[in-house]
C-alpha cells in the first residue's frame, strides 16, 4: 500500500471501522531467529475469517503493510501472523517490537490468495513471507482430508521453522543471485511417479517476484496447465514490500 498523508490515512480508518478491530497481543513465539509468530486476541466474532485471509496493520503515522493470517480460532477470538523480521522495510520495526500485552488496531481486508476448493490436491512455493499463507492453506486441507506438499526456498536460519507449524512441506536454501533454482532442482528430483500423482494439482506460488516467475516458467514447461497455478508476488529486492 502506498504512503499516504496521516490525516487521510486517519480519515480512511473512519470510513472502514466495521472493518477495524481493537486487538490485544496474547502471545509471541520465535519460530527462528527472524521469524515471530503473534497472537491475537479480539471480538472477532462477526470478522468471518477464510484461510487466506490478509489483515493490515498501521506501521506508522503514513503507512500500512498487508500480513496474511496464519490461523484464527473463532471459539477463542483469536488469530495469528507469522512476522518475517527482514531487518529492513517499514514493518520490521514494529513487528520486532511487538510485545504481550500491546494493544492496536487490526483491519480485516480479503483473502488475494484463495483456497481452490475444487482440487484434492495442492502444492505449495514460496519463502518466508509465505508461511502464515501457508500455515493457513494447509490447516484447511487438513480438514477436507485431501493432499497437500510443497517446498519453500528459505534462508539458512530459517530452515527448521517449518517443523514448529508442522507443516508438511520440504525446504530449500535460498539463493539471492539465482531465484528458485534450489527449489527447481528439489523438483527435478522427484520420482517421475510423483508427476503423474500430481499433474492435476492446483500450485500456489507467492513470495519473492523473481521466484514465482521462474517457477511458474518451469512448471509450464513440465506440462502443468495455466488454469492450474496460483501466483502472488509478494516482494523483490530493490522495490518496497510488505516487510
Amino acid at each position: 500500500m502506498p504512503k499516504l498523508p496521516s490525516w487521510l490515512a486517519n480519515t480512511m480508518e473512519k470510513v472502514i471501522s466495521n472493518k477495524i478491530y481493537q486487538v490485544e497481543v496474547a502471545e509471541t513465539k520465535m519460530l527462528s531467529s527472524n521469524l515471530k509468530c503473534v497472537t491475537f486476541k479480539g471480538d472477532f466474532f462477526d470478522a468471518k475469517f477464510i484461510p487466506g485471509n490478509e489483515v493490515l496493520l498501521r506501521v506508522n503515522a503514513n503507512e500500512y503493510r498487508h500480513y496474511t493470517l496464519s490461523g484464527f480460532d473463532e471459539a477463542h477470538e483469536t488469530c495469528e501472523v507469522i512476522f518475517y523480521l527482514n531487518r529492513q522495510g517499514p514493518g520490521h520495526h514494529l513487528a520486532v517490537n511487538i510485545q504481550k500485552g500491546d494493544r492496536l488496531k487490526l483491519i480485516v481486508d480479503r483473502a488475494k490468495v484463495k483456497y481452490n476448493e475444487a482440487s484434492n490436491q495442492h502444492f505449495f512455493f514460496g519463502d518466508e513471507t509465505s508461511l502464515g499463507l501457508y500455515e493457513s492453506l494447509g490447516k484447511k486441507v487438513m480438514e477436507e482430508d485431501v493432499e497437500y506438499f510443497g517446498v519453500l526456498e528459505l534462508q539458512e536460519e530459517n530452515l527448521n521453522s517449518v517443523e514448529h507449524l508442522k507443516l508438511l512441506i520440504d525446504t530449500v536454501p535460498s539463493d539471492v543471485n539465482a531465484p528458485a533454482k534450489n527449489a527447481i532442482t528439489w523438483m527435478d528430483n522427484m520420482h517421475p511417479l510423483c508427476w503423474e500423482m500430481w499433474q492435476n494439482a492446483t500450485f500456489y506460488l507467492t513470495g519473492r517476484a523473481k521466484s514465482v516467475q521462474q517457477f511458474k516458467r518451469y512448471l509450464k514447461q513440465r506440462g502443468v496447465g495455466f488454469r492450474q497455478i496460483i501466483t502472488m508476488p509478494y516482494w523483490e529486492i530493490g522495490k518496497v514490500g510488505g516487510g
